[in-house]
């Protein structure tokens, strides 16, 4: 499958989206990385407060071509001091987290895109954000392209507290340039 100029968009996440959301986390491609297969229950404890507005993180469907094929979040690294701290996050930079679900989806070159039209008209629709701080696992060589392509630059790797994989801490500044090939 090759990428149309069909537009990326985005709405909210709701209780509705969790059928297809228990799905997507139980496909391999993304139960290496978010190692979360949870059920009906498990997603309303985890995504139910975003959905209500208890939690600071906004979470998102990705649509293409009218149809979701995955989910992406952002919150304000504020919210999260000790999590921020071990990125060196300022706390007017932002976090951004995605899965591209459908499996027929990956490996097409969606995946920079979406990071680049999220970040571009969600995240930075908030003019008290400066900045963009993620933290892929290294591993994830797929996810770490995405967001080079992006426009991110990459640091250096980590290890955060509680954790043993390695991850790289990936940046864009408000200013920076975001073209996707």
């Amino acid at each position: 499958m090759t990428l149309s100029q069909w537009p990326v968009t985005f709405r909210p996440l709701g209780r509705t989206d969790f059928m297809l959301l228990e799905r997507w986390l139980r496909e391999p491609h993304v139960l290496a990385w978010w190692r979360e297969a949870l059920d009906r229950a498990g997603l309303e404890t985890k995504y139910g407060p975003r959905i209500d507005g208890g939690e600071p993180t906004h979470v998102f469907m990705i649509e293409y071509q009218s149809r979701p094929v995955g989910w992406i979040q952002w919150y304000r690294w504020a919210d999260y001091a000790a999590h921020a701290r071990q990125l060196g996050a300022a706390a007017d930079e932002a976090g951004v987290d995605l899965a591209i679900g459908d499996p027929r989806m990956i490996g097409i070159g969606l995946g920079p895109i979406v990071i680049a039209e999220f970040v571009r008209r969600v995240v930075f629709a908030d003019p008290a954000v400066n900045g963009v701080v993620s933290d892929p696992e290294v591993l994830n060589v797929r996810s770490c392209r995405a967001f080079e392509k992006a426009g991110f630059r990459s640091s250096e790797a980590i290890v955060l507290e509680g954790e043993t994989d390695a991850r790289v801490i990936v940046r864009l500044n408000r200013t920076g340039t975001m073209t996707v090939p």
